[in-house]
């Protein structure tokens, strides 16, 4: 008999095999404490194991009645599971212990440059496998350098003898914010083809409908960005808590393009969108160059020296000269803008000499990646595990990453999602052991991630909203949504959680289903740990206890065999009217859809299949009301897709409107509703309309009146809101939609203009810049104080082109956080873009608020060129504002 669980397990309102409630009254009803009797404490699976959200006959895009839905989680790893990781031979590599590169197995003399120079010789080769055999090498980074081995190209293989066998041994005490091994080490690079998204995106969809496709083509790799707009942060009740990412714009998707339609405007992605996307939050679309791809970390162990300093405290890391401080977010391994790349067959161990510890602080860090599996790796015992992030063995802050087989030991934790852009992640068959805190979803809205057969050994896992944080407007918060549990084994729980291996508290809906164990309780019944956080209803609980009768066993190895097994009979485009539909997913097979009140021709379906070789057939709806049929063949298979219809009893009508500032044009500050005195910009309204959409009013050719508070502040023409002086004004908003007036009242800032450097100025027409992280190199000239362009990695850089060459003899530069740390960098200077001489070289900024300028002997140029080199803290190049100043002593 199952034990009884220590906690409450799920708030709900059905009785056990009675009918689902609708949603409304399931969310309101778990608004409000309630009794419950020990038979309803969970829902239990059904009497063939399955969840009611997993049915024999699940589809991606299956509801149950109450709106709940697991995301396909197939797609995570290597090639989206469509390729098996290469199996790769030694011997066809370079030998870094043979000529020329004669590194030292024995670990006597340093072997970092003979490494690196083979894996140099490897990129310039255009790939290749760099083999060390068996032995221990040590390395350091070398001065100037924070790692001690980087691969900046793809289809590199750096590959051992095996774990038991080939060492990196890292023999440098001081590694603060270094790694031992980089790969990559930048950002995605946006080029100047993008687009935005033309309608709201609600449900997980591969079909976007975009404003332009034009420009792209099938294979480019996007990155799909949002900002952080107050209309979002109110959502999650996040207002008070995240102010501090108030206008920021961050990365989301990370995507490639397998459909465009230029006609219909629409582009197809790879892999299903993870979240709502509003046009609210500005939501673009922007094609990247290639990221790094097809590395291999494969076949050996790796550690770092003890830091033999005292100080291991949970703020150590603030003091110079503990361990703390010198171990303070040293990595193993970090991976930065990779995709379709594998980390396996990797341990660390205890070199001779440390105590227990085998690395610094942390283990492998996934850091903006997609499609990268880590596989039957072990990463265990960190020296540092105080705050500040340390003590992380697996992180995970990008998409579609794939941990399986892989083991953590005595971590701060285990396995952490942290950001946005954490989504469509898989931990499958993982295993944890007594760390410090527990393994869980960190900071900010990791979406739609799956732990499955996780066992937990003195070790639970917590996804519930956190108040703390760096700042009192930067807090942890709303941590995650749609992320599912299935099937965690418990043989302890941690210390802290006696019992529990489950804790959720989720915004929107979460998922525990399937525990099992000698500890096998969850708790989902979590109120108030933000009291302004939107976290209802309670998390879905089932299964409890019955993980080994939980079918299928996995949800990733199930959903992965299903969509590999028909992918090509799957949809690239299903349009209604020529519109994409919403929730479009390659192999859905149910759809309804709402036609428009008063509609009374039958609409017309188009398809087109996602595989060049197979053909579609569609059947029309006879009526209105009717049902539309497509069937897809390939290679002797048939999918049946059908689409439901019926009209509206009503028109749709608007509940609400929101006014923006419209950051598409120039004028606003970066930064929430703020603008500076004697600028003027545009504004944007969206209509909440009562079936769920999010539109923008000037697409319905619905005329909007704006009017002010206070017209010493600033005043409206037409759309126009022109800013006089600071200070703060309301703007009222208000239109007349199917006959119903909404209005709404926002409050925007009139800020002090930025102060310029005394002129003369030379004309800046452009910028560009080597990479970014959403902080556009364009910010740099907006004068605008809260934009700035960053990029991190040394010799990044922000080129800026003058409207014509001319004598130039300073910069003035205004860096971000300038006033916290000193900025390193080189200026160069071009007449033609091509050939450039350096005018200043290894300049550090002084640590002051505002613009510093730097002067250089008078030289004509048409370009110039800030190459960053970091800051005192860490590799990141951010500048808020450039200048450029022509020669006074110019004719």
């Amino acid at each position: 008999m199952r034990k009884k669980l220590p906690v409450i397990l799920l708030a709900v309102t059905m009785m056990l095999g009675g009918a689902a409630p609708g949603t409304d009254t399931a969310r309101a009803a778990a608004k409000e404490p309630q009794t419950l009797n020990p038979a309803d404490e969970y829902l239990p699976l059904g009497p063939d194991g399955r969840s009611r959200l997993y049915p024999k006959d699940w589809y991606p895009g299956y509801q149950d009645e109450q709106g709940r839905y697991v995301h396909d989680y197939s797609y995570a790893g290597y090639h989206r599971g469509m390729e098996d990781i290469p199996s790769v031979k030694k011997n066809k590599g370079i030998d870094v212990t043979q000529a020329p590169y004669h590194a030292d197995p024995t670990g006597n003399t340093d072997a970092t440059a003979a490494i690196q120079h083979a894996i140099d010789d490897a990129a310039s080769r255009g790939g290749g496998v760099v083999y060390l055999p068996k032995g221990t090498y040590r390395v350091a980074p070398e001065a100037g350098k924070d790692y001690a081995l980087n691969i900046r190209a793809g289809h590199i293989v750096l590959k051992g003898d095996g774990m038991d066998k080939t060492r990196i041994y890292n023999a440098q005490e001081n590694m603060k914010n270094k790694d031992i091994i980089r790969v990559g080490g930048g950002d995605w690079k946006k080029t100047d083809v993008s687009t935005t998204l033309t309608k709201s995106v609600s449900e997980p969809t591969v079909l976007l409908p975009v404003a332009d496709a034009s420009r792209f083509a099938v294979g480019d790799y996007v990155v799909i960005s949002f900002e952080t707009t107050e209309g979002f942060l109110k959502e999650l009740g996040m207002q008070n808590k995240w102010s501090s990412r108030l206008g920021k714009v961050e990365p989301l998707f990370y995507r490639q393009i397998v459909g465009v339609d230029p006609v219909h405007h629409t582009l197809t992605l790879d892999i299903p969108t993870r979240y709502p996307m509003k046009l609210r939050d500005h939501i673009a679309i922007a094609k990247t160059e290639r990221p790094i791809e097809e590395i291999g970390l494969e076949d050996f162990s790796i550690a770092n020296v003890q830091n033999p300093k005292s100080g291991l405290g949970e703020d150590d890391f603030k003091v110079v000269g503990t361990a703390g401080y010198e171990s303070d977010n040293a990595k193993a391994v970090n991976m930065v803008a990779v995709a379709n790349s594998w980390i396996r067959n990797i341990s660390t161990y205890k070199p001779p000499g440390n105590q227990d510890y085998h690395i610094l602080s942390k283990g492998i860090i996934l850091d903006r990646t997609k499609n990268v599996t880590v596989e039957n790796v072990t990463m265990q015992y960190p020296q540092y595990r105080g705050a500040n992030g340390n003590g992380y063995l697996y992180q995970l802050i990008g998409n579609d990453n794939l941990i399986t087989d892989s083991k953590a030991v005595g971590a701060r934790h285990s396995y952490t999602f942290a950001n946005f852009s954490s989504n469509g992640n898989v931990l499958y068959r993982d295993y944890s052991e007594n760390p410090s805190l527990l393994t869980d979803f960190h900071m900010y809205l990791s979406m739609a991630n799956l732990i499955d057969n996780l066992v937990v050994n003195g070790d639970t896992i917590s996804a519930i909203t956190r108040d703390y944080g760096s700042s009192p407007t930067n807090r942890h918060g709303v941590v995650t949504t749609e992320s599912v549990f299935w099937n965690t084994t418990g043989e302890a729980s941690h210390p802290s959680k006696p019992g529990v291996i489950v804790e959720s508290e989720q915004f929107g809906n979460g998922y525990v289903i399937g525990t099992q164990g000698n500890d096998d309780g969850v708790n989902v019944h979590i109120t108030g740990s933000i009291p302004d956080a939107n976290t209802q209803p309670f998390d879905m609980a089932e299964g409890i206890g019955e993980g080994k009768r939980l079918s299928p066993q996995s949800l990733f190895a199930d959903q992965s065999k299903r969509r590999l097994q028909r992918l090509g009979a799957g949809l690239k485009s299903l349009l209604i009217e020529g519109q994409p539909i919403a929730g479009m997913q390659f192999l859905r097979t149910e759809y309804d859809y709402t036609l428009p009140y008063g509609t009374t021709k039958p609409p017309v379906i188009a398809a087109e299949p996602l595989e060049n070789g197979a053909k579609v057939s569609v059947s029309q709806p006879k009526d209105v009301n009717g049902t539309g049929e497509i069937k897809v063949f390939y290679r002797g298979d048939v999918q049946n897709i059908r689409v439901r219809f019926h009209v509206a009893d009503t028109p749709v009508l608007p509940e609400n409107i929101t006014v923006t500032p419209d950051k598409s044009v120039p004028g606003w500050r970066v930064t929430g509703n703020a603008i500076s005195a004697g600028r003027s910009g545009q504004l944007a309204s969206y209509l909440t309309l009562d079936n769920g959409d999010m539109v923008n009013v000037k697409d319905l050719n619905v005329p909007v009146s704006y009017r002010v508070s206070d017209d010493t502040i600033g005043t409206v023409e037409g759309n126009t809101f022109h800013a006089l002086k600071p200070g703060t004004v309301d703007i009222i908003a208000s239109c007349v939609f199917e006959g119903v007036t909404v209005e709404a009242k926002e409050t925007f800032e009139v800020k002090e203009a930025m102060q310029e450097p005394p002129g003369p100025l030379a004309d800046i027409v452009k910028v560009t810049a080597s990479a970014d992280d959403g902080n556009v190199p364009v910010n740099t000239i907006d004068r605008d104080p809260d934009s700035r362009w960053s990029a991190d990695g040394k010799g990044q850089y922000l080129q800026l082109e003058l409207a014509e060459e001319t004598e130039i003899d300073q910069v003035s530069i205004w860096f971000y956080n300038g006033h916290t740390r000193s900025n390193d960098f080189d200026l160069e200077v071009s007449g033609d873009g091509i050939h450039y001489e350096k005018v200043l070289s290894g300049i550090s900024s002084q640590k002051q608020a505002g613009y510093e300028t730097f002067a250089f002997p008078p030289v004509r140029a048409k370009y110039v060129r800030y190459v960053g080199q970091g800051n005192e803290l860490n590799s990141w190049n951010s500048i808020t504002e450039f200048w450029v100043h022509a020669s006074s002593k110019a004719d």
